[in-house]
């Protein structure tokens, strides 16, 4: 049976290719599956407005607190859909085989672990965002939302007190995905030899910080941690080839 998918995600510089943490959740998603699908790209400044335009309910403040409207989105079937996880649930649905394992614990304590991690290592890492990934128009605007978010700018962020605790405080982060990792053996994923959301969580971040290294700064430091990183990162690549 064939599907009806348009995928909307954030372009980067040059080439539009994905790049930020939660679009590639959900383009994982697709990519496992091999479900056919386009991509429309939106900068920043015109997601709000092209997605109200489309008529599609904002965000609730307990799921994004910092965006009525956000990316990834997607329109599967007629039906527009926010958020990795939410698109995730509708495709599984929609395809059910192979399995997402969305009622793993795995994919909770994951989640919860690259957002406590984000958020340790965003202050010495989203600074590079506006300058290595985005078209001017995006850059001008995560520069304006973030400098309003932090009531700092981005610069003075990143030479905050948080950007010098940043590595200190990943630590015990890392070790809590180390763990994730190595609870299941039989294979290189979350849960052993069966891929899941999960690894599609860590997967993103994993290209994320990819693209936001500096010889070997940021990606290449959390890489070195645990073997069991790269090994991962690996095995995942497969449904990270198509990128547009």
């Amino acid at each position: 049976m064939s599907h009806d998918i348009t995928f909307f995600d954030l372009p980067s510089k040059g080439k539009s290719a994905c790049w930020s943490l939660n679009p590639w959740k959900a383009r994982l998603v697709l990519n496992y599956k091999n479900l056919p699908y386009k991509t429309q790209w939106i900068e920043y400044p015109d997601v709000a407005p092209t997605f109200k335009s489309y008529g599609i309910p904002a965000n609730s403040p307990e799921l994004n607190p910092n965006a009525e409207y956000s990316i990834p989105a997607a329109q599967i079937n007629g039906q527009y859909i926010m958020d990795s996880l939410s698109i995730a649930h509708t495709l599984e649905d929609l395809q059910p085989e192979p399995s997402l394992h969305l009622n793993s614990e795995y994919v909770g304590r994951t989640q919860e672990a690259i957002l406590k991690l984000w958020g340790q290592l965003a202050p010495i890492a989203m600074h590079r965002i506006p300058d290595m990934l985005l078209n001017p128009c995006s850059a001008q605007y995560f520069q304006e939302t973030r400098t309003k978010r932090f009531g700092m700018s981005l610069a003075e962020f990143a030479k905050s007190d948080k950007a010098e605790n940043a590595w200190p405080g990943a630590q015990p982060i890392l070790e809590e995905i180390k763990t994730i990792l190595h609870e299941n053996s039989g294979g290189p994923y979350v849960l052993g030899n069966k891929p899941s959301f999960a690894d599609f969580i860590l997967a993103g971040w994993w290209r994320f910080t990819e693209l936001l290294d500096n010889d070997g700064d940021l990606h290449g430091r959390i890489m070195q941690f645990d073997d069991g990183f790269l090994e991962h990162y690996d095995a995942c690549k497969k449904w990270m080839e198509r990128v547009d």
